[in-house]
């Protein structure tokens, strides 16, 4: 994975990032899938020492709100997670029976056979909680746009940090409040 220009950002320690599922396929609509997210998420957080401080996963790509307060390892921490996830959603779409879909992941021409995410994903330094709160409430508003209409309130949709910063509840991947930081 290229770092398009990364290596001039290597003091920024907050970054709004975005993902996709390849060819913006439904990979992530079953909760399943997220539930493989998020355990990834903990995972690398873990093992970065990093912090998630906004969340959401979408049907078809995810945006998430990291904090790296140890270094900038965010393109090691993407590349992580997308090798990780790539594998797991793989071996549930086989299992599932769904040849068709397998089948359109399929990229014989690369050195990869199989493909659930795009290779590339987008980042937004955030500097301050002005921009912090601007990413949180896109993120927070997604499930709610018309074309997606998941649920009626940001709170209600589960994959989500909004009932964290609402309500104080733990979502399915660990948040940690963005006011430690900022």
């Amino acid at each position: 994975m290229g770092l398009r220009g990364r290596s001039k950002y290597s003091e920024a320690d907050c970054f709004f990032v975005t993902t996709t599922c390849y060819k913006w396929y439904f990979l992530l609509a079953d909760d399943s899938s997220k539930q493989i997210i998020c355990e990834s998420i903990d995972f690398l957080n873990s093992k970065y020492r990093t912090h998630l401080l906004g969340f959401v996963i979408m049907p078809n790509h995810l945006h998430l709100i990291l904090f790296f307060p140890k270094g900038n390892f965010l393109s090691d921490w993407m590349r992580d997670l997308k090798k990780f996830t790539s594998v797991k959603i793989r071996q549930k779409i086989e299992q599932s029976g769904n040849i068709n879909l397998l089948e359109s992941l399929r990229v014989p021409e690369r050195k990869q056979v199989f493909k659930v995410w795009e290779d590339r994903f987008d980042d937004v330094i955030v500097s301050n909680s002005k921009i912090l709160n601007v990413k949180l409430d896109y993120i927070h508003m997604n499930p709610l746009q018309e074309h997606w209409n998941l649920v009626l309130s940001p709170e209600d949709y589960v994959y989500s940090s909004a009932r964290f910063y609402e309500y104080g509840n733990q979502p399915s991947c660990t948040v940690t409040h963005f006011r430690e930081f900022f």
